[in-house]
């Protein structure tokens, strides 16, 4: 059998996963920024602890989006968007690893904003831009101004910038954020979120209204596709993530200030298009996303509804709302409100567990705050019911979800840090000689 999604593969690259890899910005900007690494085991004695952090040496990078899929490397990707830097990690062993390279952007370097990381067939890595290089936010540059994609190395060294501008689109705003891949397809896909998430953007993010359809080979753009809005008249907008089911060649795509889904199943085709598929409704802010590895469930974090929610893919075009799980609520206590506003996200290979990030950015053109806990949430895998780990609680209060507004981390008394970026990760096995000894003293 074939498969079909961003893995590309039948099995999981990891299994397991007792540590989730948490990429945070400081809070007040004034110390590193770092990777923490939470132990994620259920049966472990010390399940929500903080057990290492590794700080990256500079600040206020504004730590987003990590690479999805794990690589057969161990590698993980982070990205900066206020400072146009990626930071790559190798956690071949996750607490034993380290920052291996910083792709430090120059004065050269004619995009800005790192946001998705999608590894490539060949070991590389695309790396999704919003904005062009010193973008501002002036009438004029909002449909003549574009984003890109970049390059990277599997060490994380810059190889070349692509631009998105597309002759066929103008008018369009062109603005890479979103990303997947399909290899067996061979079809990568972007959204064109909008404009304005860097440094020096001025006024509020202006959203855009396509996706974009690249030949997977050598990253060539082949078209630009625009996404009809429904009966509100605004659901195309801002499209922001992309996630392909794996036993068929049809990719979701849902926006972020239009609060819907859209899908479609001829991205590989010369004429590619996109069918709205399901409404969240006004203000419900779509953010990350991920499919239950048996394409049965799609979960979404709804950042303007504090709400994690499942839809039900058993009819891929006409998906159900199957449970909606509330972030503004404390889990011990119904009764108390917490700040809200999920939206990182990420899912165990096996789909029945989904870490989410309460914090979602502050950069010029959006802001949006949470509650800067980090959760994990469990997922029913025949019914889609969602429900909070009462067993993943932070090591110093207890409480349910581990607190990132905390004073001492392993790296130093820094104080509060935002969660964003989440990864569940596995340490590399041992070498086959090293396992027989291990079983045979």
């Amino acid at each position: 059998m074939l498969v079909f999604g961003c893995r590309g593969r039948e099995a999981p690259l990891f299994t397991g996963e007792p540590y989730l890899a948490v990429w945070a910005g400081d809070a007040d900007r004034n110390n590193s920024d770092f990777l923490a690494i939470l132990d994620a085991d259920p049966t472990s004695a010390t399940y929500g602890k903080v057990l290492r952090t590794y700080p990256v040496r500079s600040r206020g990078n504004e730590p987003h989006n990590v690479n999805v899929e794990p690589r057969g490397d161990r590698r993980l990707f982070a990205g900066g968007l206020l400072t146009n830097r990626t930071f790559v990690f190798d956690l071949r062993q996750p607490l034993a690893g380290k920052l291996v390279t910083v792709d430090d952007a120059g004065p050269q370097r004619r995009l800005w904003g790192p946001h998705d990381f999608v590894s490539l067939p060949n070991g590389r890595v695309a790396v999704t831009c919003v904005d062009p290089a010193r973008y501002r936010g002036e009438p004029v540059e909002l449909v003549t101004a574009a984003g890109g994609l970049l390059e990277l190395s599997a060490e994380g060294r810059p190889v070349r910038e692509i631009p998105a501008a597309d002759p066929a689109a103008r008018g369009l705003i062109i603005a890479p954020a979103g990303a997947a891949a399909a290899p067996p397809l061979g079809r990568l896909v972007t959204t064109n979120r909008g404009h304005g998430y860097t440094a020096l953007a001025r006024g509020e993010a202006m959203p855009g209204i396509s996706v974009q359809i690249w030949r997977l080979e050598d990253l060539q753009l082949l078209k630009t596709v625009l996404l009809e809005a429904g009966a509100r008249g605004e659901e195309n907008l801002a499209p922001a993530t992309a996630r392909f089911l794996r036993r068929e060649p049809l990719v979701y795509v849902n926006t972020a200030q239009g609060g819907a889904l859209y899908a479609s199943d001829s991205v590989q085709t010369s004429v590619p298009s996109f069918r709205l598929v399901y409404d969240f409704g006004a203000d419900a802010l779509g953010a990350d996303a991920a499919v239950t590895p048996d394409d049965r469930w799609y979960v979404e974090a709804l950042t303007g509804r504090n709400r994690l929610a499942a839809l039900d893919l058993a009819d891929r075009w006409h998906p159900k709302l199957a449970a909606a799980l509330r972030f503004d609520r404390d889990p011990d206590d119904p009764n108390r409100a917490r700040a809200g506003g999920p939206s990182g996200l990420a899912m165990t290979a096996d789909g029945t567990r989904v870490a989410v990030a309460d914090y979602t950015m502050d950069v010029p053109g959006y802001q949006r705050d949470g509650d800067r806990r980090v959760y994990i949430v469990r997922l029913d895998p025949g019914t889609g019911h969602l429900w909070f780990d009462e067993g993943f609680r932070d090591e110093l209060t207890g409480e349910v979800g581990v607190d990132f507004n905390r004073t001492r981390w392993p790296h130093g008394d820094t104080g509060p840090a935002r969660p964003h970026g989440l990864a569940f990760v596995t340490p590399e096995p041992p070498p086959p000689e090293e396992g027989r000894h291990a079983a045979h003293p």
